[in-house]
């Protein structure tokens, strides 16, 4: 079952409309693209493998959780998906890169091999999947939880795989081959029966902890005042719609809404500040009514903190997920 699907990294989202946002002359503008197509990719990776995993459909108790963000020892650490079963617990971390990857033992070595010949040392997953074992073992240790925990390493089907002999010092294979591979887990000893592996998968999810980066304009190091601001038309993609017979309007392709301030509402959180006044609302819609700008404001799912001059706007806290 499963028990935590994956959604969209938050710098995922962020970077996507701080491209949209930002100048093309912009000196931070290759930066901001290049890290958003590479966790594009690492997210179509995984989506990839959620695809295969709902292949996995086996006749006892088990668990899956994507994209888990945990906290142990005072380190936050991240598991791309998890398998909980009666026996075993697996970590997977899910790879995409659409190079060719080389991964040599003895000392162990991830080589990627681009188009043009040219190659680049990658940093060993191994050893981050192996310091992920060891949090969340540590983790269940706290809670009186012992299980044998593995990891497995995983790569997209696009991609061209090279193991070198000896064999790698953990199981790596494609996505596509991810199912068959945990119905090929032994099963024997019941560590957890069915009752505790529901309620060992409930506490992940009461744990978890959403991985925020934002403000990026302080991650990246992008003054604010370069980001532009302006209500982007969700059909054409173009900024500047206007504000008129209550609802938006977009001067480019006639689109017209009530609610598309809401998406530039989101972009201010992700990208500028954690709190938002009635002012910076209009200069970031390019609203010119204050009392229009309360009202869109009250009707944006956000929370009012103090009065007057005092007054600002803050995200509500989301519940934790739940199955």
């Amino acid at each position: 079952m499963i028990y935590k699907k994956r959604t969209m990294p938050n710098e995922l989202k962020a970077l996507i409309s701080l491209d949209k946002r930002l100048p093309h002359n912009h000196a931070k503008k290759n930066a901001v693209q290049k890290n958003l197509f590479i966790y594009q990719a690492g997210y179509n990776g995984e989506l990839e493998f959620d695809t295969y995993i709902t292949e996995f459909q086996p006749d006892y108790p088990h668990a899956i959780l994507h994209d888990l963000y945990l906290q142990q020892d005072g380190v936050y650490f991240q598991i791309d998906s998890l398998l909980i079963t009666p026996s075993s617990i697996t970590i997977v971390e899910v790879k995409n890169h659409k190079d060719k990857t080389v991964i040599k033992a003895n000392p162990t070595q991830f080589i990627r091999v681009f188009q043009n010949g040219d190659r680049r040392p990658m940093r060993n997953p191994y050893t981050e999947v192996e310091r992920k074992i060891h949090l969340l073992k540590n983790w269940l240790d706290n809670r009186s939880i012992q299980i044998p925990i593995d990891g497995i390493l995983t790569f997209a089907h696009t991609n061209e795989l090279a193991i070198e002999h000896p064999s790698p010092e953990m199981k790596t294979m494609l996505t596509y081959e991810a199912p068959a591979h945990f119905l090929s887990l032994p099963v024997n000893e019941h560590i957890l029966d069915g009752h505790a592996v529901h309620n060992l998968a409930l506490a992940l999810l009461e744990h978890y902890k959403d991985y925020n980066p934002f403000p990026l304009a302080d991650l990246y190091d992008i003054d604010p005042a370069d980001i532009a601001p302006g209500v982007i038309c969700p059909r054409c993609d173009r900024p500047g719609m206007q504000w008129g017979r209550e609802k938006w309007n977009c001067q480019s392709c006639g689109h017209t809404g009530k609610n598309e301030h809401l998406q530039t509402v989101q972009d201010w959180f992700m990208l500028i500040k954690p709190k938002m006044t009635n002012r910076e609302f209009r200069y970031f819609t390019q609203l010119n009514n204050r009392n229009v700008a309360r009202g869109l404001l009250a009707k944006s799912g956000l929370q009012l903190i103090g009065e007057r001059k005092a007054a600002h706007y803050i995200i509500m806290k989301e519940k934790s997920p739940t199955p």
